[in-house]
């Protein structure tokens, strides 16, 4: 019983560190191969199949957003800065940094596509 209870502390602490880093204002890096997303509506709807389990319709709806250009994914690593954080719904607005085309763009993300 005692092992158990260490482990959800441990289990506990751990997921609300990530959650106490994501401030206004902060730098982060997402991590690579995540999906961004433009469209809150759409990252909602992503969520929300990745939850329900059905790798499958996950699969063919984030295709369909990738090729219509309507979310993005990138190769590597970017550093963004947060604009806003939505614990509840586990997403963050963001703010692309770094050199490129893409620089300054904001988008909505899952909180599990940062990293420290």
């Amino acid at each position: 019983m005692r092992a158990l209870l260490a482990l959800a502390v441990v289990l506990a602490s751990v997921a609300t560190g990530l959650a106490g880093d994501i401030r206004r204002g902060t730098t982060m890096q997402v991590k690579a191969n995540s999906i961004w997303f433009q469209d809150i509506g759409q990252l909602t709807r992503w969520q929300a199949l990745r939850k329900g389990g059905d790798a499958a319709a996950l699969a063919a709806y984030q295709d369909e957003l990738l090729r219509a250009r309507e979310a993005w994914q990138f190769i590597n690593p970017l550093k963004v800065k947060i604009l806003g954080h939505a614990p509840r719904h586990n997403r963050v607005y963001v703010e692309m940094k770094g050199r490129g085309r893409m620089e300054g763009s904001e988008w909505f993300l899952d909180v599990g596509a940062l990293q420290r």
